[in-house]
């Protein structure tokens, strides 16, 4: 159940981090009023810290995701007792 929450919260968080980053021709800063994308992100800009960022969110989601299909696997596993399998249902008699 933590697991599911978590792939939530991080899928919002890789969208977030997405739709923050710099795409062609504009800029960041431009979004919220001016050029201050160097005072908030430093001098290189948010290009550097979002794209690092997007990606360790990423790799997170991954391997959480990988761990809950392999959790996931574990609990469907059947443990079928070999005495049912042995035992024929008797066929009913014929008239």
């Amino acid at each position: 159940m933590i697991i599911q929450i978590l792939i939530i919260v991080l899928a919002v968080l890789i969208v977030v981090s997405i739709m923050m980053q710099q795409g062609k021709g504009s800029d960041l800063g431009s979004a919220f009023g001016g050029g201050s994308s160097d005072s908030l992100f430093g001098p290189l800009g948010p290009g550097n810290f979002l794209s690092k960022l997007t990606w360790g969110l990423i790799s997170a989601f991954f391997v959480l995701c990988l761990l809950f299909a392999f959790l996931s696997k574990q609990e469907l596993s059947l443990n079928i007792d070999e005495n049912l399998i042995l035992e024929q249902p008797e066929e009913p008699p014929i008239e």
